[in-house]
């Protein structure tokens, strides 16, 4: 075995513990809370930005901001008019919106799974442990596609220490999840 395989089963076993020691509601809401929380409602903004705005109604609405905007004929207005504030506005309403509902979809999860019974309290833990090891993976995904986007001697060197990997780790480097991911939902420009 290599040394990866076994910080791998390092990682395995310190997730497994978090997971259970914390369940499932306190770790949804610590990775769904503050910073996290507000990145989540970006991406999720993101996504439903192009949705959102092709819908007719809000296509009417930009329009009449628009046309009201453009008669007001005063140059701050002309200068919101041209960085395209109808859009921003809409994109910080989706953000407001898609915050509130990721509170309240935490909240509401949260109330279920920490309820006091121990059905509930092991199926608390267990979620929980298996939240932490798709964190833990997801963490291992991402490291693993940015020594990728270095390149160079960081990325052959490392492939190098894991070839061999008896988790099949360096299997995972080379045809990563992540990269065909972001190769396919993120647009390009």
């Amino acid at each position: 075995m290599q040394i990866i395989d076994w910080i791998a089963i390092g990682v395995v076993l310190v997730s497994v513990l978090f997971g259970l020691l914390f369940g499932f509601g306190k770790l949804l809401k610590f990775f769904t809370g503050g910073i996290i929380g507000i990145f989540i409602s970006i991406v999720v903004t993101y996504f439903c930005f192009g949705v959102v705005s092709s819908w007719g109604f809000v296509r009417d609405l930009m329009a009449k901001l628009l046309t009201a905007m453009q008669n007001a004929n005063n140059s701050i207005v002309d200068f919101l008019i041209k960085i395209g504030i109808e859009k921003i506005i809409l994109a910080v309403a989706i953000f407001i919106i898609v915050q509130i509902i990721r509170i309240i979809t935490v909240k509401i999860i949260k109330g279920i799974v920490e309820i006091d019974n121990p059905v509930a309290k092991a199926v608390n833990r267990l979620f929980g442990m298996v939240l932490m090891l798709a964190v833990s993976c997801m963490i291992w995904l991402i490291v693993f596609h940015v020594i990728q986007l270095i390149g160079g001697d960081t990325a052959a060197g490392v492939r190098a220490d894991i070839n061999g990997s008896v988790f099949k780790l360096d299997w995972v480097f080379d045809n990563n999840p992540l990269k065909w991911i972001i190769e396919r939902v993120i647009p390009k420009s």
